[in-house]
């Protein structure tokens, strides 16, 4: 019996793609003989696994990354958790780095699991064709958090601290092995850290397979699903959806995520102006935002950031949706050899997207079925949870 200690920050419901995946990651180790699984995370309700034991460790909910750091890195907490890490074979850490350095020498399996780019750069995103230097970087999280945030106290304290990714680095050296999602976020982790590059695989992010549902909405109809956020191209979009209803009358648009007031009011006058085309969901359960997927006609992501493996797009296609998003991370690699592959765009080239969302509204309803399938018969291969369950077990295994 295999003994494996998962530490993740955060574990599904709460989180994004990445707790999605370790959730699903989870499970399917949690099919296999052989391995007794138990979970470290900060989420008071984690989503339950059968064979799965959790512990609930409060301090990962420091907000405030360099006070958590200190909080893991104290003598006494450090360690309690070398101490725990002494009883398991595998120590498997998607979002913990901070415990990393607990494991040193104690001859264990660690193995790291990188969901964003935090390893090279402060904040969990990275700009799309952000140079690597430390004056790049500080001045990257400058502008990240003026812009995500528009907070002036965070865009300081973030850009001074920009330096500390160096301690993330270091860490990653006690690592047996080093998962990257796609190709693209591999090169550029190992651009950055050379050292570290003979450890990394490439293993896909598992699915969540759900059937589509028959039909389209009646009118023509895209679903931007990113909320309120800079990176996520909130501005692009809204000026390339205004774009296209001054040349068509006949579409809708359905926004997803969370949405500052600010941008509440955004939409409330452009319905105004265009008769109530614009529909603000806010925030919706998973199991709904795919429903939306699949009866929307395309889903518009224009990400300025480097998304290593968006499940928004993936899921989009799983649902027989087209998405039209911009070319960064690890998209091109997603719809790399289907239709959604022709219709990227440069990312915040509005017009770009705009003549990729006229090319999607020229298509019959016909066209769309077809083409839909085409797009779920190929990501359903190309993402196979089986083969993704068999490469994992190969780096699981002691």
């Amino acid at each position: 019996m295999t003994s494996i200690l998962i530490i993740t920050g955060q574990f599904w419901p709460e989180g994004s793609g990445g707790a999605l995946a370790t959730y699903l990651i989870t499970k399917l180790l949690s099919t296999c003989s052989g391995f007794n699984i138990t979970i470290i995370t900060g989420t008071r309700r984690p989503a339950k696994i059968n064979n799965v034991n959790f512990i609930i460790e409060e301090a990962f909910r420091i907000q405030h990354k360099p006070m958590r750091w200190l909080y893991f890195l104290t003598p006494s907490v450090k360690s309690y958790y070398r101490n725990l890490m002494k009883r398991y074979d595998v120590i498997y850490i998607p979002y913990g780095y901070e415990l990393i350095p607990a494991s040193k020498g104690l001859d264990k399996k660690v193995i790291v699991h990188i969901h964003d780019f935090q390893p090279i750069s402060y904040s969990p995103a990275m700009l799309y064709d952000q140079q690597d230097s430390l004056i790049h970087n500080i001045k990257a999280e400058l502008l990240f958090e003026l812009l995500e945030h528009g907070n002036y106290i965070r865009a300081i304290a973030g850009s001074l601290l920009t330096p500390t990714i160096t301690f993330i680095k270091t860490w990653l050296s006690e690592a047996h092995t080093i998962i990257c999602n796609t190709q693209r976020q591999a090169e550029m982790i190992s651009s950055r850290i050379p050292a570290q590059a003979n450890k990394i695989k490439v293993v896909y992010n598992p699915l969540l397979v759900t059937p589509p549902l028959d039909e389209k909405f009646r009118d023509s109809t895209f679903i931007y699903a990113g909320g309120g956020s800079y990176i996520k191209g909130f501005h692009i979009f809204m000026q390339g959806a205004i774009n296209i209803l001054k040349q068509w009358d006949c579409v809708r648009f359905l926004l997803a995520g969370d949405f500052k007031r600010r941008h509440k009011e955004l939409v409330k006058r452009l319905n105004n102006f265009f008769a109530g085309r614009f529909k603000l969901l806010g925030y919706m359960p998973h199991k709904d935002i795919l429903k939306l997927y699949s009866k929307s006609h395309a889903i518009i992501v224009p990400s300025l950031c480097e998304e290593p493996l968006p499940y928004v797009v993936i899921e989009a296609m799983v649902m027989g949706t087209i998405p039209i998003a911009s070319k960064v991370g690890g998209i091109p690699e997603i719809v790399k050899g289907t239709y959604a592959e022709r219709l990227m765009f440069t990312p915040g080239y509005i017009e770009e997207m705009v003549d990729r969302m006229n090319t999607v509204l020229s298509l019959s309803r016909e066209q769309l079925t077809n083409i839909g399938s085409k797009l779920r018969e190929t990501t359903l291969k190309r993402f196979n949870n089986e083969v993704i369950k068999k490469q994992l077990l190969e780096v699981f295994s002691t």
